[in-house]
């Protein structure tokens, strides 16, 4: 039968490790894997319908042996009983032929789709970032299973036809060129315009936002907070009740509900002592990997460098700890108290108060010359200590990240490795050619730049 062929093994290059997506006679082979499939399905759904109609060809017989008054009853009934024998062993042989089929069809749809994206110019930055979102469970099957094509939806409607052909198993191996996704992008942001270099954690947040907007089931015009009353923003809990009232009223997308998760500041008045309290969504964390370095050398951690001048490794969990420091807010930074109606030197911290269910977090390595250093970052993230809801998500997964290579942020390529949402297996995705991971966190060997977490108690994955 034609289910036992492993699509994926076919065109397995035992030497490079890599998985090649132009080449004829792949395209041969699968278009014949292809019809065997069609022809199986044709054979299962043919003896389906012929049993059927045996059943009620049979159903018909005894009933109108049930009505007859004369004839030879006992030859008619002997008949019966044969043929019901009969049907019994054939729907015997069909349940076992029909178990092993779906058996075979499961195997079939666990083994991974493994689609590259074709490099159309200066375009690795944008084909790491969309392996990495069409690796993201949840929003991978919201696109494939509940989304309706929207004339004013311009780049969900993009984004839709992309992840239907990266996730068709008639496509697997066959390279893809983006380059519609490539022009509307270019048009609705020109910062993507023409084939200059541009930067995987631009287009992430561009993309979170865009799709937000094109996907929220809420009108934040009809939404609007028109509450005049004072605001008392030195009551945390109020601050906070208020905000979750606000963020219910005008939001409810995919993005929302996976990638947006609560941030909270805190300001305390040099002069009045007095604290106010902010809250506001967040979509990934930023994490200056230089100032990091600088925050660990001041608190005593190690040396500003090592001894053969390098730049010392970093630890992911010392970017959590920089990122809830205290900054004194002062000169030209000071901020205005409503309560000394004026300028005044201040506390300023920034806190995570909640993490979202999808975490993404870019290691920024600065503009022009990247900063070179190797971060240590877990498989599994462990943020409680760095949470003020201590009941919300707080372990999470790893299943995606983007590397940079070369000298500078706007130049050098972005590759991705991603965990593949068909197998759980990990793969390199360098444009249009996808590898298997030769070793374990093979994705450590590079400069990671973004990394891309999912909670581990997500029921969807």
């Amino acid at each position: 039968m034609g289910c036992d062929c492993n699509l994926n093994g076919l065109f397995h290059n035992e030497e490079k490790n890599t998985i090649y997506s132009n080449n004829s006679r792949t395209l041969k082979m699968d278009e014949s894997l292809s019809q065997k499939k069609k022809e199986i399905d044709q054979y299962f759904n043919e003896r389906q319908n012929s049993l059927n109609e045996k059943i009620k060809k049979f159903e018909e017989e005894k009933k109108n042996f049930l009505l007859m008054e004369n004839g030879n009853k006992e030859d008619i009934e002997e008949d019966l009983k044969r043929k019901f024998d009969e049907l019994e062993e054939e729907k015997k042989d069909f349940e076992k032929y029909k178990e092993r089929y779906f058996k075979e069809k499961l195997e079939e749809e666990k083994k991974p789709i493994l689609i590259g994206l074709n490099n159309i110019g200066a375009t690795c930055y944008m084909n790491s970032t969309l392996q990495c979102l069409s690796n993201t469970k949840p929003l991978t099957n919201y696109f494939l299973k509940s989304y309706k094509e929207d004339k004013r939806k311009i780049m969900a409607n993009e984004y839709y036809k992309l992840i239907q052909y990266l996730w068709e198993r008639k496509n697997n191996n066959k390279a893809y060129s983006p380059t519609s996704f490539k022009e509307v992008l270019s048009k609705e942001n020109p910062l993507f315009a023409g084939i200059a270099a541009n930067d995987s954690k631009d287009l992430v947040n561009f993309l979170l936002e865009r799709f937000h907007q094109e996907l929220n089931k809420k009108n934040t015009i009809d939404n609007q907070n028109n509450n005049n009353n004072p605001i008392d923003q030195t009551n945390e809990t109020n601050m906070l009740n208020l905000f979750i009232q606000e963020f219910k009223e005008k939001y409810d997308s995919p993005i929302s509900n996976y990638f947006y998760g609560i941030m909270e500041t805190e300001s305390q008045c040099f002069g009045c002592q007095t604290i106010k309290y902010n809250f506001q969504i967040y979509s990934f964390l930023e994490f200056p990997l230089q100032q990091v370095n600088q925050f660990c050398y001041n608190n005593g951690v190690r040396p500003l460098f090592k001894n053969d001048g390098t730049n010392p490794d970093v630890d992911l969990y010392e970017c959590f700890e920089y990122y809830r420091k205290i900054d004194v807010m002062s000169g030209e930074n000071q901020m205005y108290c409503n309560f000394c109606n004026k300028l005044c030197d201040s506390n300023y911290r920034t806190s995570i108060y909640s993490a979202p269910m999808y975490l993404i977090i870019n290691l920024n390595r600065g503009r022009g010359a990247v900063y070179e250093c190797k971060v240590n970052f877990p498989e599994q993230l462990n943020i409680f200590n760095y949470v003020k809801y201590k009941q919300g998500v707080t372990v999470f997964g790893l299943y995606a990240v983007i590397c940079h290579l070369g000298p500078s942020s706007m130049s050098g390529h972005f590759v991705a490795y991603c965990k593949n949402i068909k197998d759980n297996k990990w793969y390199l995705y360098n444009d249009g050619i996808v590898s298997k991971c030769t070793k374990k966190y093979q994705y450590n060997d590079g400069m990671p730049y973004i990394l891309f977490y999912r909670a581990l108690n997500d029921d969807q994955n």
